[in-house]
């Protein structure tokens, strides 16, 4: 592996015109077209390592990527991620990616194109050193950061998924360098309350305060959060009312809710369901909609222990002392795999942070890194 590892450190530059090519591309969750771009870059980097390579399009959506290569061997090992950013059209050519002080900055670099480089870098390194033990199996969707509304992606992790020995997900790596073990899951609800509109000064009576209404069941929502199971609940979004001396006949709110178990998530939404049920103000009617799960946690499970074991020993052989093993809030796709029982390992991406700011960055010594680490650990699966 010594070879391997030398050679994806001589591909620095190679993956930093690679990764620039990525990010200057704006594939945002409105540009279906700049999505499809990036699969096309993707998907013809893997097809010259010899990967079968599918192109599943979802018109007016996005493109997935989906690719396939045989070993020699008997173990399967996945490697996935998304191309999507968060960023709309014209992000790219506002601040296209640019290089200072040891960091790559640019829209997406983080989350996740430097994760996708690192992959595909890694693999080149290992093909061309005749390496070819594993099944290796590559899927990058064009739509997580919107959860996939419009394309069966969830479907095709899971069916890829099942019976990998290993599932790497290239997601944003974390400043410490650490790697994710565990997420958790997501819920968005949305309320809406009808009121009645009244003069707040002549005839506040005749009125029926929509905003009142929502404030008492916020306060509820609130009251959800559990610090002892992990269960967080905000109130993100609330709008509501016309004018200062109008009754408000409608209000608004957007609530995210995280939780670590599937059945802790039943139990809170059920409460959710009884809380917009309730009436504390007469003549206002709620209506409940989003109350389901959008994304799974990603369970800390034996087998995901057991993988990032693996990577914490691979990390030593690069002199990385200590990779810290994380559980978080924030929701991902690896949810799926471990769903199916495959040991997965998150945000193997590289270092970095300020994700979905203007000033996202990666750590380029953490590229390089992170491809050497994936080579590592895919090679001792």
């Amino acid at each position: 592996m010594d070879k391997i590892l030398d050679a994806i450190a001589a591909k620095e530059q190679t993956m930093l015109r690679f990764l620039e090519s990525l990010v200057n591309i704006d594939s945002g969750i409105d540009n279906p077209e700049g999505i499809d771009q990036v699969a096309r870059l993707v998907g013809g980097k893997l097809a010259e390592l010899g990967f079968a390579v599918e192109y599943l399009e979802y018109p007016g959506a996005c493109t997935h990527v989906l690719a396939r290569k045989k070993g020699t061997g008997d173990k399967q090992v996945m490697i996935m991620g998304h191309m999507d950013t968060v960023f709309p059209k014209g992000t790219a050519a506002a601040r296209p990616f640019t290089v200072k002080d040891g960091k790559a900055y640019g829209p997406g670099v983080l989350d996740m194109k430097g994760g996708i480089t690192a992959a595909l870098f890694a693999l080149e390194a290992m093909y061309e050193h005749g390496w070819n033990d594993k099944n290796i199996t590559v899927f990058f969707c064009g739509d997580e950061e919107t959860a996939h509304p419009k394309t069966n992606a969830v479907e095709i992790f899971e069916r890829e998924a099942r019976g990998k020995d290993a599932v790497f997900n290239m997601e944003s790596g974390r400043p410490d360098g650490g790697v994710v073990i565990g997420r958790k899951g997501v819920i968005i609800p949305e309320l809406t309350v009808k009121g009645r509109a009244a003069h707040a000064g002549n005839e506040p009576e005749k009125g029926a305060s929509a905003v009142l209404e929502l404030a008492y069941k916020t306060i509820d929502l609130h009251n959800l959060t559990n610090p002892e199971t992990g269960t967080t609940v905000n109130v993100g979004v609330f709008r509501g009312g016309v004018a200062q001396n109008v009754v408000p006949p409608e209000a608004y709110a957007k609530v995210d809710i995280r939780f670590t178990k599937v059945e802790e998530a039943e139990k809170v939404l059920q409460a959710v369901r009884e809380i917009a049920a309730r009436t504390y103000v007469p003549g206002t009617e709620t209506v409940l909609t989003g109350d389901e799960i959008v994304f799974m946690p990603m369970e800390t499970t034996d087998k995901v222990l057991s993988l990032f074991k693996l990577v914490q020993e691979q990390g030593r052989k690069l002199g990385i002392e200590e990779i810290g093993g994380f559980v978080v809030g924030g929701g991902s796709d690896a949810a799926w795999t471990t769903r199916v029982g495959a040991p997965t390992v998150c945000s193997m991406g590289p270092r970095g942070g300020l994700n979905h700011s203007e000033r996202e960055y990666i750590e380029i010594d953490g590229l390089i890194e992170r491809a050497k680490l994936l080579a590592l650990c895919i090679d001792a699966v």
